[in-house]
């Protein structure tokens, strides 16, 4: 592993752990035992740290959809499974990074917004297609506009969701069930419910 992937690991968790306001160059440094100078070979600023950092995530997240979408089993076997995964990561996390950097970062914040929102569309309209080749999700789908309603919908409702006296873990499989009930067919919705009581 290169110096900036380090870095990026680095500070990618300490800023979901203790947010980027509180996070400081010395910090990171420390963790990783290395000099101020030599960070500063990488990253001439935190600025250009949080840019990289949003960037490889974006990439992440692409990487994520791409092997759902290009492998040939079942999509809900993939669904689930990457469920699965944020089940284990809290929610609360992800929503304070996300504050700090609309407080502090806006400009950043702004364009790593619609970027992702861009890449979520794009994503769950390729999704949606499978499923519905698949005979898993329902054949009279309008799919653009279903893709516009899950990328727009599903942030806000994992973050409100906050609200209410359920763990992450319940947030997620709540999401998930709904999505199912939305999505599937007669074929997709046996499936599912096959699947969740084995996993039950």
């Amino acid at each position: 592993m290169c110096l900036k992937t380090k870095i990026l690991k680095v500070a990618g968790e300490l800023f979901f752990k203790v947010g980027i306001r509180s996070v400081s160059i010395d910090d990171i440094c420390n963790e990783l035992h290395i000099s101020k100078k030599t960070f500063y070979t990488i990253f001439k600023q935190k600025d250009d740290l949080v840019l990289e950092l949003l960037e490889a995530m974006r990439q992440k997240r692409i990487k994520d959809y791409r092997t759902v979408i290009e492998h040939d089993c079942n999509i809900l076997d993939m669904l689930m499974q990457n469920v699965k995964k944020l089940r284990q990561h809290p929610i609360e996390n992800h929503i304070a990074f996300g504050y700090d950097l609309e407080k502090f970062y806006p400009e950043i914040w702004n364009k790593h917004k619609k970027e992702v929102k861009e890449i979520e569309y794009k994503y769950t309209a390729l999704m949606l297609h499978k499923g519905i080749e698949q005979n898993i999700f329902r054949n009279d789908l309008n799919v653009e506009a279903t893709a516009i309603l899950i990328s727009n919908l599903m942030p806000n409702t994992l973050k409100d969701l906050i609200k209410l006296s359920m763990n992450t873990a319940q947030r997620v499989d709540y999401i998930l069930d709904i999505l199912v009930h939305m999505l599937c067919n007669n074929n997709g919705m046996n499936y599912y419910l096959q699947k969740k009581h084995i996993e039950l």
